[in-house]
């Protein structure tokens, strides 16, 4: 609870503002005492909300799950030289791959543990956010931690992405932006800036939430008539768009191909007129409305806009903002042609944001009604809690990663394979072939999403493909070639290796694979084929 400070005359003392500063009070309506040292109870609470991340998500499934294709090229990059991770994971963050080297344990799978750690800190850092607002002791934390832990857009992002990291990027500007309206410090600005600048070798759109922070910072100095902390944040600003464009330009920039700017290309918001743009974005906003929370648009926004207008309230104007102000930066940037708007993995980071500003409200709430009843926070954050799970249940444990299954292909081909056999790979199951199979690959430049193909130079028996009919042609012609070279050949076999097939992919296999004898062996989501010319 929060209460005016006053002296022994009982007025409320000035702050070196000006205004009145405001004394933290625990729910028995007790100030805390004064002490450097952590609080036990808080330090327990903040570690077990990020732990819950264990219980919300299915652990053993995400260490057991094989890789499919947009995660099989991020796991390779730990199979190549460290240098040519940058370019090779593609649209992941360079720093973010890097610390998939890190993880040393887990299985073949171990590298989903790393955005599951970043699941876990932004519960963590949801909490903290809460903690920050000082309202009711305790149950603000638990109330905003709960809406990031169990936020439905960040419980089906179990994949090797790192679109977790982008969530507790933005939550933790979030955090630094409710402390700077605690006590303006220069330094926490400077946090802010390099928290948004230097991030984005971590998580990209993080730069997208410090351009919504330091607007939405600006906004309050203007409402307070506070100019001189104005100044200091437009300085801030320069220095982080500096920073930003640096490492945008020098690191992130040269990863962005042709073939990922297509695929992006429907998710732009079109700039041919009002109408189209107003259209496209609420559709797109309606298509995520499930994962803001409850399932409707109007009632996310109701219970949104009701927390927004807690924190004007509260006074915590730049936090009111920041929710409308980031939504403002993404879709700009969107139609700039720099963010898709609408994908839901992409959109993670601000999704997080919904319900943790929905939290605020209940929290609000809770902070009023301690007025009539001390216990009133405790019951309230109960109902809400009780509210929130059932509404958020259909995503806990999800089962969301597609089921595209090279490891087991994989592995019954090294159990079967014998001397005068040849392997073909499409070149959808060449990424996880490269990260399952024994032999090391090499990853040479080429079209595709991350402008790398897989290869086999010393490994002949291997032969790889793309999805073009003549590439097919080419590669089951080479296939029989080898074969006929070989002494013996006419009892070579032919193993094909496929999955993610690109669209009319397999019947241009039929074409050619009709002049043999093809046996279809199921051993996961893709049969792998035996083929006998």
């Amino acid at each position: 609870m929060v209460h005016p400070a006053r002296g022994p005359d009982g007025r409320s003392q000035p702050g070196p503002d000006g205004g009145a500063v405001t004394a933290v009070t625990d729910i028995s309506g007790r100030p805390p005492r004064p002490s450097r040292v952590p609080d036990v109870i808080e330090v327990c609470l903040v570690a077990a909300v990020g732990l819950s991340a264990l219980l919300v998500h299915d652990v053993p499934y995400l260490l057991h799950h094989p890789f499919w294709v947009d995660e099989a090229w991020v796991a390779d990059s730990v199979r190549a030289s460290i240098g040519l991770t940058p370019s090779l994971s593609s649209s992941t963050p360079a720093g973010w791959t890097y610390l998939l080297r890190l993880v040393p344990f887990g299985g073949e799978q171990r590298l989903r543990l790393v955005p599951l750690a970043f699941a876990a800190l932004t519960a963590a850092a949801g909490y903290l956010f809460g903690r920050e607002l000082r309202l009711t002791r305790y149950t603000t934390g638990i109330l905003t931690g709960a809406a990031a832990l169990l936020s439905p857009a960040l419980l089906v992002r179990n994949d090797l992405k790192q679109y977790t990291a982008e969530a507790f990027a933005c939550l933790v500007l979030w955090v630094l932006v409710a402390r700077i309206g605690n006590e303006w410090r220069r330094w926490r600005l400077v946090a802010i800036a390099a928290t948004a600048s230097i991030g984005m070798l971590f998580a990209n759109t993080v730069i997208l939430v410090g351009v919504a922070a330091m607007a939405s910072l600006a906004l309050e100095c203007l409402v307070k008539r506070r100019f001189r902390r104005l100044a200091e944040v437009a300085a801030a600003s320069v220095g982080m768009l500096a920073v930003g464009l640096a490492i945008y330009a020098a690191v992130i920039r040269p990863r962005i191909t042709s073939y990922l700017a297509a695929y992006w290309d429907p998710y732009y918001v079109p700039t041919r007129s009002w109408s189209a743009a107003v259209s496209f974005v609420n559709l797109r906003l309606h298509q995520l409305a499930p994962y803001m929370g409850f399932r409707s648009l109007g009632v996310d926004a109701a219970l949104a806009l009701a927390g927004i207008a807690a924190l004007i309230w509260l006074r915590r104007f730049a936090l009111a903002a920041l929710l409308p102000v980031m939504l403002v930066v993404v879709i700009a940037a969107s139609a700039a042609g720099r963010y898709p708007f609408g994908e839901l993995r992409t959109s993670t980071f601000w999704l997080v944001a919904v319900p943790l500003v929905m939290a605020v409200a209940v929290a609000a709430a809770g902070h009023w009604a301690a007025r009539i009843n001390r216990w009133a926070p405790v019951v309230i954050t109960a109902v809400a809690l009780a509210v929130w799970v059932p509404a958020t249940g259909a995503y806990i444990r999800s089962h969301h990663i597609p089921n595209e299954d090279v490891r087991a292909e994989v592995a019954y081909l090294d159990s079967h394979f014998r001397r005068g056999d040849i392997v073909i790979v499409n070149y959808g199951a060449s990424y996880g072939f490269a990260y399952y199979y024994p032999v090391n690959p090499s990853f040479p430049a080429g079209h595709g999403p991350n402008a790398h193909l897989v290869a086999y130079p010393h490994a002949p028996w291997i032969v790889m493909t793309v999805r073009a009919p003549a590439a097919i042609a080419h590669a089951v012609a080479t296939a029989r070639a080898k074969i006929a070279a070989e002494p013996g050949g006419t009892r070579g076999r032919i193993w094909i290796i496929r999955s993610h097939p690109g669209r009319g992919e397999y019947d241009v296999w039929r074409r050619d694979l009709a002049r043999g004898h093809v046996t279809v062996i199921w051993v996961g989501r893709d049969p792998i084929l035996l083929y006998r010319p």
